[in-house]
This record gives structure tokens, C-alpha cells and sequence, in this order.
């Protein structure tokens, strides 16, 4: 077990208790401390695995831990970046953000093992294609946080049972807004990631598909996604429906991602 992976787990669940316990109370929203901590627990999270990627020469772990790991790094990048340019909206989705981070790299370390599941990435393409993947993953994860909130606060509208946790979440029509940039910008760059993963597989194999669960479930979530986006922008789809979509094609979107792994390394082994 890498120590600076334990010291960024607990780095990202006290941001996390943090948020919580001030959101809650209603005191005053979680500010530098919980960004300061934040930053501390992604540089300490990326030495280790800059210098694994560097020491590998041009190999990459493609196991479900170091999957979860690199895509904690990115969740914890886009909440930085979310920090410094919509901090009202990044505040409001640290409620949930920041536990999953948390939970991720805590998922992680219980399955990290010695023997680790390793591949060449030196090609342009393969490296265009994680890297395209793994952002594309953080922004619909942020997505699917803020399509949550966007159904609760619908829900407290109509049934008028405004509590603390109405109070507490920014008006409809912003978050709708932050919900639909997200999409977009990870529907841009999910669809990026399959082009050029299609172009890898030809490059290997002289076929651009390669039918398997993984690849099913990436179609399938970019359909999802493209019908959301379609029925926006010419029906006026919002509200309940969009947060519909949105947590739907998030689900295939792990699938896709982290649940066919888990199926391989860890059910299939048991059986």
C-alpha cells in the first residue's frame, strides 16, 4: 500500500467531512481550507503515479485500481480548475464530489495488489485516447453530480417540502446551465476519445470496431448523451428528463469504464 495514496485518501475525506459538516450547519461556505486540502491530497496522489508512469518507460496499469486512481486525479484537476473559474457551482457539487474522490481512492487501496495489469501506451493515439477518456469521465461524473441535485431541487419545488437541503442549492436555472456544459464538453470530448480509439484498433487490427463490452457501452452512452443534447436543443428538454438521461448514460458510462473491469478482476475470479 502506497503511503501517499493513504495520505490523499485522507486528504480528500477531510475536505469532504469538511464540506458536509459546514453545509449542513449552514455556517459559512467551505473556502480555502477545503481547496488548500484538496490541492495538497492531488499533488501528493500525482508524485506517485507521475513517477510510475516515468519508471514504466512507456507502460501504463490498466488494472480497475489504477483506473479509479487516475480517474480520482482527474475528478480532484477539474474541481482545482472548477475552483478558480465557477466557484459557486463547484462549492455546491463538493457535497458529492469531494465523498466520491474520497470513496474512490479508499476503492483503490483495498484493491491494489502487487501484481499489476500492464500495457505499452506509447503511441500518440492510444495516449490521445486515455487521456480524452479520462477527462471525458470526470465532466459527465461532475455532470451526473449536478443532474442529481438539478431532480432534488425539482422534486422539492413541486411537492413544496423546501428544507435545508432546498436552501442550500443554487437556483434551478444555474444549475441546469453547469449540468448542460458538462455534458456538452464531455459529449466533445467522449466523442474525440472514440475516434481516436477507433483509429488505434485500425491501426492494430485493419477494423475500426472492435465488439466488446466495453466498446458496447461507450456507443451506447454516447447515444444516450447525443439524444439529451438533441431533445435540448430542439424539444427543450430540461428538469427531470435531463437529470434522467444524464444519470442514465452516467451509468453506462462506468460500465463502459470501471464495471467491465470489475467483472473481469474481481467476480469472475471468484467464480
Amino acid at each position: 500500500m502506497d503511503v501517499h495514496f493513504l495520505v490523499a485518501t485522507a486528504a480528500y475525506a477531510l475536505a469532504a467531512i469538511l464540506t458536509i459538516y459546514r453545509e449542513l450547519r449552514a455556517s459559512q461556505p467551505p473556502g480555502g481550507v477545503v481547496c488548500a486540502l484538496v490541492a495538497i491530497g492531488w499533488l501528493i496522489q500525482l508524485l506517485p503515479m507521475a513517477r510510475g508512469v516515468l519508471a514504466a518507460r512507456g507502460q501504463w496499469e490498466v488494472d480497475l485500481a489504477a483506473s479509479l486512481e487516475w480517474s480520482t486525479l482527474v475528478m480532484g484537476l477539474l474541481f482545482l480548475v472548477g475552483w478558480l473559474v465557477r466557484r459557486q457551482e463547484t462549492r455546491i457539487a463538493a457535497v458529492l464530489l469531494l465523498p466520491l474522490m474520497a470513496m474512490s481512492m479508499g476503492a483503490s487501496l483495498f484493491l491494489s495488489s502487487s501484481a499489476h495489469t500492464m500495457r505499452g501506451v506509447s503511441e500518440p493515439l492510444l495516449i490521445s485516447h486515455l487521456v480524452l477518456s479520462l477527462l471525458a469521465y470526470g465532466l459527465f461524473t461532475i455532470a451526473a453530480v449536478f443532474a442529481f441535485m438539478d431532480a432534488l431541487q425539482e422534486y422539492a419545488l413541486k411537492s413544496k417540502r423546501l428544507g435545508q437541503v432546498f436552501i442550500l442549492l443554487p437556483p434551478l436555472n444555474a444549475l441546469e446551465a453547469t449540468l448542460f456544459l458538462m455534458v456538452r464538453m464531455g459529449f466533445a470530448l467522449l466523442s474525440l476519445s472514440i475516434v481516436t480509439g477507433s483509429l488505434f484498433y485500425y491501426q492494430q487490427s485493419g477494423a475500426y470496431l472492435a465488439l466488446t463490452h466495453k466498446v458496447l457501452f461507450t456507443w451506447a452512452t454516447w447515444v444516450v448523451f447525443g439524444v439529451l443534447l438533441l431533445g435540448h436543443h430542439y424539444y427543450g428538454w430540461r428538469g427531470r428528463r435531463a437529470a434522467r438521461f444524464t444519470l442514465w448514460g452516467y451509468l453506462l458510462l462506468v460500465l463502459a469504464f470501471l464495471g467491465v473491469k470489475f467483472v473481469k478482476e474481481i467476480l469472475l475470479q471468484r467464480i
